[in-house]
């Protein structure tokens, strides 16, 4: 008898899981990416990191119209897919099925700001000639409207060969009508967008023939492995771990005898989209010729001022760190009332025992009244409790700080900081694009050096991370609290207090010493010219709580995460080194010495009564 005619072995057979289709959201930054992951998935997201790569993987769970859910992956911003940065060798990676923690996406929703289409297409063409299922999705389509932009979607989608939808993730308009699309079956796009000079044909298909059958990979996607083979710099690990030794050999040299024979190889693939670009948008936009917003303009010649900015600047940040200092305290008071006032009531209603210690929150409390005295006992109470629930206290102070820095960057404003920046940095030998990295690690160092993947060079790459300690980061904020409290009194000097003075000169401290480190570092073991930065200044926007809030709560818990093992672990050492060794013989007579002069003090305040 055959298994499939033994009722016993078809009942003990379980029916096999399906998989969640992978839906990655991919796009241009600021093209509104972060905010519409975050509208799809809600609270449903995972933030790690790709292995071997400080490059943030954020994952979610989307629920869809017919009760099933997809697993949606929040690709980095991205400008091509001849990576430039360690964000677009990820990007590359995963939509060739290179990536090994990362399957290749079942569908692509690919974001593009509608009022800059043709700016954002470029990659979306790229990313069509892999030969994977993609939505283009037309974000912030209310900004469109209001700048007179009307987009006829049915023409761009038979232009592309893929559906097309206009949204805006910041409003929640157009939503439902996405999760119904992504619900559907999407056949990828047929349509070829360029075709391959003669000379560059001939080596893309000698390069074809070699190369490995990668099982995740599209046929179409082929011409593009080979074009990233000829690309290699030597510094691409998945390019080499998925390609045959002599074949990258054979690459170079190819590659090599194109620029010698045939310099301008690299730019005809450009001008090839770009042109078909813009007959696509004259067949499918209509848009006004005037176009410029003078609001914007106005706002922008104060704000980039040579003078007025940096002002404005310096002035922003103090007020910051002014209400970093002043709005946490009244949080933290406030937890501590809610605290003190559930204790109260626990204890006027219950007996004394373990339980009403867990209760009202005296762990140490609870560890003394259920554990002997003895060195486990004086680890928890003593190392982990007093050093973990000091730190926990700050975390108002730590969350407001990223608020600040969550509103800036979805204002617009960081980029024009940025922007402002990029003229004392290039003093010192780094770019604008060190700002951001910077910036963040006021808050935390961690993800200031993860933000570092973003820099193009190298070089400004390591320098960076190297000078993004000196910055003054959260964890320090309990350090600068203690002694400022201490130390300074709280008396106000103008609009300001002096404490809040104090912190914002312990911060410009270390903004000092960063930038003659930097100036240091690039000049000796990191020498290199300054380099040129070129960004794209996003238009003013109002900051979108779906995106602020879960921003904040994800780089707090971050913080959480990795400075508080650090700091549980420095209260363990310290308490350790406080505590042993235990040498009572030698330790008595200070002991004799102490008490002797106890009871001096003693009798002297007894005198004087």
């Amino acid at each position: 008898m055959s298994p499939a005619d033994d009722p016993a072995a078809t009942e003990t057979v379980a029916p096999s899981t399906p998989a969640l289709r992978r839906i990655a959201i991919l796009g241009n930054p600021n093209a509104g990416k972060s905010t519409l992951f975050n509208a799809l998935t809600g609270l449903r997201q995972r933030v790690g990191n790709y292995p071997g790569v400080t490059v943030e993987k954020k994952t979610g769970l989307c629920e869809l119209p017919s009760g099933s859910r997809v697993e949606v992956l929040d690709l980095p911003g991205s400008y091509s897919l001849h990576p430039n940065s360690p964000d677009e060798v990820i990007v590359r990676d995963v939509l060739l099925g290179l990536q090994d923690d990362t399957p290749p996406p079942d569908v692509i929703l690919f974001v593009v700001d509608a009022t800059h289409l043709e700016r954002h297409l470029y990659l979306a063409l790229q990313v069509l000639e892999l030969g994977r299922p993609m939505i283009l999705v037309l974000n912030m389509m209310d900004a469109a409207a209001a700048e007179g932009i009307t987009i006829d979607q049915d023409e761009l989608s038979r232009a592309l060969g893929v559906p097309v939808i206009g949204i805006s993730a910041a409003r929640g308009e157009g939503l439902g009508h996405l999760r119904r699309l992504m619900d559907r079956d999407i056949e990828p796009s047929t349509l070829r967008f360029r075709e391959w000079p003669p000379h560059l044909t001939r080596v893309l298909q000698r390069l074809d023939e070699r190369l490995p059958r990668h099982p995740l990979m599209p046929e179409r996607a082929r011409d593009d492995f080979a074009l990233a083979i000829l690309l290699d710099d030597g510094e691409d690990d998945a390019i080499a771990r998925h390609t045959p030794i002599d074949v990258l050999e054979d690459a170079r040299i190819l590659a090599k005898r194109l620029d010698l024979h045939s310099p301008g190889w690299r730019g005809d693939d450009v001008e090839g989209r770009y042109e078909t670009i813009h007959t696509i948008v004259a067949r499918a936009v209509a848009a006004p010729e005037q176009r410029r917003d003078l609001l914007r303009d106005r706002i922008d010649r104060v704000l980039t001022h040579r003078v007025a900015g940096p002002i404005l600047f310096l002035l922003l940040m103090g007020a910051t760190f002014q209400s970093v200092f002043a709005w946490a305290q009244p949080a933290m008071d406030l937890i501590d009332f809610l605290v003190g006032r559930f204790a109260g009531l626990v204890t006027a209603i219950m007996p004394d025992g373990p339980l009403r210690s867990l209760l009202v929150g005296r762990f140490a409390g609870l560890v003394t009244a259920i554990m002997p005295d003895g060195p486990l006992r004086s680890l928890l109470v003593d190392g982990v409790i007093a050093g973990v629930g000091t730190t926990l206290t700050f975390i108002p102070q730590i969350a407001i700080l990223f608020l600040f820095i969550s509103v800036l960057e979805d204002s617009g404003y960081m980029a024009r900081a940025a922007f402002i920046m990029d003229r004392l940095m290039g003093r010192v030998g780094l770019s604008g694009r060190a700002f951001i990295p910077l910036l963040s690690s006021f808050a935390c160092a961690i993800p200031g050096i993860m933000a570092t993947r973003t820099i193009d060079n190298r070089r400004d790459r390591f320098t960076t991370i190297m000078v993004a300690p000196f910055m003054s980061c959260s964890a320090r904020l309990p350090v600068y609290a203690l002694l400022i409290g201490a130390f300074v009194p709280n008396v106000w000097i103008g609009p300001v207090t002096l404490p809040g003075i104090t912190l914002f000169s312990m911060y410009l401290l270390g903004v000092l010493v960063a930038v003659g480190v930097a100036f240091v570092l690039k000049r000796t073991v990191l020498k290199g010219g300054k380099p040129l930065y070129v960004m794209e200044l996003p238009p003013y926007r109002m900051p979108s709580w779906r995106s602020v809030l879960p921003g904040v709560r994800d780089r707090s818990l971050l913080f959480v995460r990795k400075a508080g093992t650090v700091i549980l672990a420095t209260s363990i050492c310290l308490w350790f080194l406080g505590s042993y060794p235990r040498h009572t013989a030698a330790s008595a007579p200070l002991e004799a010495q102490l008490t002797a002069a106890q009871a001096a003090n003693d009798a002297t305040a007894v005198r004087a009564l």
